[in-house]
């Protein structure tokens, strides 16, 4: 088995900020409610089974005579679908981890009363695993609160009231980009939100469509009064991408949210990486984890070239604000690391929902999926917007391959090696077993060697399980030392 390389999603948003009068203000504030209003229903009737067609037909008729806004409405909600469906395979993942972590803990333990609490837990995880599991043996998608579940309970108790609660279900509105299309000044790429640059004075301003009520007539044609136009804001650092895309008349998509009394709009269309992996140049691969990215370069014949960590311990610790902010720092510093040593194309590990787990709250902190998916897709855009070219590559067995074949021949860490394996991968090489290790496995006949790997995954990882139950001291063994724990005990 040799694992191919894949791109990842090529897209980027783009974050502004628009400043409407108090009368487009209210336009706006009235839309977004019936756009919200027409997204659950869109939602419910896709539970339900409905033909997106038909849902179409019916929004047309309830809530604004425009297909298009209708059409967008049962998109969004389809992409909430999709993301519920994401969420219960996450979901279900996650509390497998925990409830073997936790029966491991259950076989340590001694005291009683420690026993009981364990057995409690477990038994609260093995009821929460057959609720989520429940929609995939039915192939169905669990309600949605929109607005939140945490705000909905807030407003039960009287802590949230109805009027802000009725914002939070009536803030945003979505429009899907159309290269062939074009809006109230003729400017291609969004047939109803519009965005246009004017050369002279370096200003943007977004035009939007807002239909009136329903009518009963179809095929009417928009009329200039049914648009209100408010000036756009675009951060330094977007506007060339933004111009560029604009001059193109290419697609792009537009969402407007209304928080805390601004509206932001967010502009997002794809970058255009369609480069294939270039075998005669070098390449970088990336193992992202919660406190260090280590980036390690490989020349064209999979020998490795230099290697480099990049730390941000209190990543995992501070607020979600600043999460974002440290996250944008470190990858600017691994691009421009990456770009200054002339590398044009790096791998990453495909994301999975797999992590590990414990009953510590801190650990499951570090470990959570958030952090290392927030890097992913910073890394991803940074990188396409300096003009390298970015894959993945399936994640199985690179920790597990650096550390036993890679870190000690060049003296790396077990992240640095890991991130070797990936761009190797990238590259097309096959990762043989070493002769030592093989021989150990004593294999079978026709075994291949990514076989051979995942059998040596399970002897590890009931080692480390025997390691933890004899109290070893197992953080400063070797490769060397678990060779030799793993083959003299069994």
């Amino acid at each position: 088995m040799r694992p191919r390389a894949s791109k990842p999603i090529d897209m980027i948003t783009v974050p502004g900020r628009i400043y409407p009068d108090a009368i487009a203000r209210e336009e706006l504030v009235s839309f977004m409610g019936r756009f919200q209003a027409a997204k659950r229903s869109a939602y419910q009737a896709l539970r339900r089974g409905e033909e997106a067609g038909e849902i179409v037909k019916a929004l047309y008729e309830k809530f604004f005579p425009n297909a298009r806004w209708c059409q967008w409405a049962v998109e969004d909600a389809k992409s909430t679908i999709e993301s519920q469906q994401e969420l219960v395979k996450m979901y279900v993942s996650d509390l497998k981890a925990k409830i073997e972590k936790s029966e491991e803990k259950l076989e340590r333990a001694r005291d009683r009363l420690h026993r009981q609490g364990i057995h409690t837990r477990l038994n609260k995880l093995r009821a929460k695993l057959a609720y989520w599991e429940g929609f995939l043996e039915r192939g169905e998608v669990p309600p949605a609160v929109f607005g939140g579940k945490k705000n909905l309970l807030l407003l039960q108790e009287g802590k949230l009231s109805k009027e802000k609660w009725r914002e939070l279900r009536s803030n945003s509105f979505y429009s899907v980009g159309q290269a062939n299309m074009k809006g109230l000044e003729g400017q291609h790429g969004n047939a109803n939100t519009e965005i246009v640059y004017h050369d002279l004075t370096g200003a943007f301003h977004l035009n939007v469509y807002i239909p009136p009520e329903p009518e009963n007539k179809t095929g009417r044609r928009r009329k200039e009064e049914e648009w209100i136009t408010v000036p756009l804001e675009i951060p330094a650092r977007y506007r060339d991408l933004l111009i560029l895309r604009l001059l193109k008349g290419e697609a792009y998509t537009v969402r407007v949210v209304r928080k805390d009394g601004r509206f932001e709009c967010l502009i997002s269309f794809p970058l255009g990486d369609t480069a294939s992996v270039d075998k005669n140049s070098v390449m970088a691969g990336i193992d992202l984890n919660p406190e260090v990215a280590a980036v390690t370069v490989v020349s064209p014949d999979g020998n490795f070239k230099a290697s480099h960590c990049f730390w941000c311990p209190e990543l995992v610790h501070v607020s979600h604000e600043k999460r974002e902010w440290l996250a944008g720092n470190l990858v600017k510093e691994i691009a421009a690391w990456l770009k200054d040593i002339g590398v044009k194309q790096v791998a990453l590990e495909e994301l999975s929902f797999a992590q590990d787990h414990d009953t510590n709250r801190y650990f499951n902190r570090i470990t959570h999926n958030f952090c290392k998916k927030l890097l992913f897709n910073r890394i991803v855009v940074a990188l396409r917007k300096r003009g390298i070219a970015v894959f993945t590559v399936p994640a199985k067995f690179t920790s597990l391959i650096g550390y036993f074949k890679y870190s000690r021949v060049y003296g790396l860490s077990t992240h640095q090696a890991a991130a070797l394996v990936i761009a190797r991968r990238a590259l097309g090489f096959t990762e043989k077993i070493p002769k030592e290790i093989l021989k150990m496995l004593a294999p079978g006949e026709g075994w291949q060697h990514f076989k051979l790997w995942g059998r040596l995954f399970g002897l590890f990882k009931a080692a480390r399980k025997r390691a933890i139950r004899k109290d070893c001291l197992f953080r400063r063994w070797n490769p060397e030392d678990w060779l030799s724990f793993m083959f003299n005990s069994s």
